[in-house]
């Protein structure tokens, strides 16, 4: 027998021969475990990895200093490493190492960086292409102890659990105690830089989305940096030839798996369709998170303005408007300004071009937009709202003037626009007080609908006083109103229920 696995007590025998069914005390088999007769080693810590009472031996081992640091880092190890229904070896492992001193912790943690790898690395064979429960556990504990390590090992430990999950980050994102995104938001911007090295174009769309967000929120300036070049580089290669050649070989791989006869011509719409899905539903949601880099936002404006044919082109540019929300800023007032009031563009394209025309409100939009107020209702409206934000309280008459004098209105569309001028500071009350004498039955809606929201009891009286006005109103959906009198009276009735409560002035 070799030296680690000298006995000379039979009490010690006794203590390897306990298995699940033992009925002894964990403490009388710790007690037995620090016994000067009986002499521990390596072998002792792979058997107790599978007894009733192991665990709390391997502890044991790992605290006393009576042992080599050697033999006690690989009790440490082998607490992750056990596979047991009854314990959580991490959850033990973290308790031991908080009632060890810092300078025994750090050398503990250091020594495990080499078996904790390993343990990542140590797939399953019956487990396919899917983490081990192994490596799965490793992975948890290197997370656990980036807490407690030394700054060598601890960005060593960072590097590790970021590099497991780019392994497969959509099959790995939720595996264990914690997930991709749990991990990378505790260890910030170490793991955001990481994050960038795993960006791929052949990866699973919402993976790639996933990461570019994480990247966005924790990475620092540089990572999000490279991010933001990764990403338009990524964009490029989806487009090219043989991206489009692996795209295609995949859906033949998959249609020949499932007995599936694809013809040509079959083939190759199938391949296109999934390639512009890596554009649509990945490189540029992904952008998004990255698009206040110059680089991406002048690449997502190239997009938006390329003209491109079919349901996918017209997605891809929407997608694009869609990824620079909030990014745009009045130096991008002139391309998006060109897409919103350029008639052959596709509607969701205009539309999309119109919110982000909001998202800069200048008043140096005006000048293209007040024309366009002469265009169809859905248009006028938008155009209407987005003049209203852009250009505040000053621009009231000019508004005002712009409606179409024989035009048909929603009441959608007119309680739209007393909504936006409710929300200007200070609100413009003297204002709207004169609306209600407009020679334009539209005018006065708008008027009445903002102070039955914003008005005061002597407004109320002012609506009231409107009931008798026979003046009709134009437009679909008005249901059971035929007048502005209607307007008014319902109205006065809604202001005064609000005033007449608690708090009201």
């Amino acid at each position: 027998m070799k030296a680690s696995r000298a006995i000379a007590s039979p009490w010690c025998s006794r203590a390897k021969r306990i298995r699940w069914r033992s009925p002894w005390p964990v403490v009388w088999a710790c007690a037995l475990l620090v016994c000067s007769a009986c002499k521990v080693g390596s072998e002792d810590i792979e058997y107790w990895k599978g007894t009733v009472k192991g665990p709390g031996k391997i502890v044991a081992v790992m605290l006393a200093d009576k042992y080599p640091m050697e033999l006690r880092t690989q009790a440490a190890l082998a607490l992750v490493d056990m596979e047991r229904p009854d314990r959580d070896g991490t959850a033990d492992l973290q308790q031991a190492l908080a009632r060890l001193d810092e300078g025994e912790r750090n050398e503990i943690v250091t020594g495990m960086l080499p078996g904790l790898e390993a343990l990542m690395k140590q797939a399953d064979p019956n487990a396919g292409n899917a983490a081990s429960a192994r490596q799965i556990r490793a992975k948890d504990a290197a997370f656990v102890l980036v807490t407690t390590a030394p700054a060598d090992a601890k960005a060593k430990l960072t590097d590790d659990v970021i590099a497991w999950y780019m392994e497969d980050f959509n099959g790995r994102s939720l595996a264990g105690n914690y997930s991709a995104e749990q991990v990378v938001r505790a260890l910030g911007a170490p793991a955001g830089k990481e994050l960038v090295k795993g960006l791929k174009a052949r990866m699973p769309a919402q993976a790639l989305v996933k990461m570019a967000q994480l990247i966005g929120q924790v990475g620092d300036p540089q990572a999000k940096k490279e991010a933001g070049a990764k990403l338009v580089a990524i964009a490029d290669e989806m487009e090219s030839k043989e991206f489009l050649a692996w795209v295609r070989q995949t859906v033949k791989e998959q249609a020949d798996r499932t007995g599936q006869k694809l013809d040509p011509a079959r083939l190759e719409q199938i391949a296109v369709v999934n390639r512009d899905n890596f554009v649509n539903e990945g490189a540029l949601p992904a952008m998004k998170w990255l698009a206040d880099e110059p680089q991406v936002k002048k690449r997502l404006l190239a997009i938006a303005s390329t003209p491109a044919e079919g349901e996918q082109g017209e997605t891809r540019r929407v997608r694009a408007l869609q990824a620079l929300e909030g990014k745009v800023g009045r130096e991008d007032l002139r391309a998006v300004l060109d897409l919103a009031t350029n008639k052959s563009n596709p509607v969701p394209v205009r539309d999309y071009a119109f919110d982000r025309v909001g998202d800069i409100r200048s008043p140096d939009a005006l000048s293209d937009l007040w024309p366009l107020m002469g265009e169809e209702q859905r248009v006028r409206w938008r155009v209407g709202e987005l003049a209203l934000m852009s250009g505040g309280a000053g621009v009231m008459s000019e508004f005002f003037s712009r409606l179409p004098s024989g035009g048909e209105y929603p009441p959608e569309e007119l309680e739209g626009y007393a909504t936006r001028i409710g929300q200007m500071s200070p609100a413009p009350m003297d204002t709207m007080r004169k609306a209600l004498d407009s020679s334009n039955w539209y005018v006065k809606v708008i008027a009445i609908r903002f102070l039955e929201r914003k008005g005061t009891l002597e407004d109320v009286k002012r609506l009231e006083a409107l009931r008798g006005d026979k003046a009709s109103v134009k437009g679909p959906r008005w249901g059971k109103i035929k007048t502005v009198g209607d307007v008014a009276t319902e109205a006065a009735s809604a202001a005064t229920q609000r005033l007449g409560q608690p708090g009201a002035k």
